[in-house]
């Protein structure tokens, strides 16, 4: 939450295309859930709640991973790009299969971020978050504090950690293409 998915995301595909000229795109779970269901996700989780929005979540990612297009199961691209760069929930990762399903389907980056850095970010933010609406301001920090110490260990996981309060996009993505280069050679074509 507030770590900056989107941003670093959208910032990274294009950092990687400019700089090493491989042919990236980027989709963010949310804004395809919007998309696809012409529902919010803050509208989602209040009238179908969390689980419903979980559902939708996982069929978006897998969809969107194998199609690469995020709104129309059918279209295929005539030329796929070579690179896919997917920003996800925070809680995508620790719904059902899902942090598995993204180790074996491809490179996880955790960009971690603490509770005071949350609660700074979200003071300033204007992006509804559904699970922290209806909280005070304590209620919201121990939920934060909470909701980490229980995703932690699934974030953990991922196959790249980096900090969030000042991402560094070109070494993400450094760090990215070193990561396909290796596993390239690894398992060559």
């Amino acid at each position: 939450m507030y770590s900056g998915k989107t941003t670093v995301a959208r910032q990274l595909a294009r950092h990687i295309n400019e700089h090493y000229g491989i042919d990236t795109e980027w989709f963010d779970t949310d804004q395809a859930v919007e998309e696809r269901y012409h529902l919010t996700v803050a509208d989602c989780f209040r009238r179908y709640g969390e689980q419903m929005f979980r559902s939708l979540e996982t069929t978006v990612l897998h969809s969107v991973s194998e199609t690469g297009d995020q709104n129309d199961d059918s279209m295929v691209k005539t030329r796929p790009p070579r690179l896919k760069i997917i920003s996800t929930g925070g809680g995508t990762p620790c719904s059902g299969d899902n942090m598995q399903w993204m180790l074996d389907h491809g490179l996880v980056v955790y960009l971690r971020l603490g509770v005071d850095a949350i609660v700074k970010r979200m003071s300033v933010s204007h992006k509804p978050r559904p699970m922290l609406s209806n909280m005070s301001q304590s209620q919201r920090i121990e939920h934060i504090h909470d909701q980490l110490v229980r995703r932690l260990p699934i974030y953990q996981e991922a196959h790249l950690t980096f900090d969030a309060e000042e991402p560094d996009v070109a070494a993400v993505s450094q760090a990215v293409v070193d990561w396909f280069a290796m596993r390239q050679k690894d398992y060559p074509e």
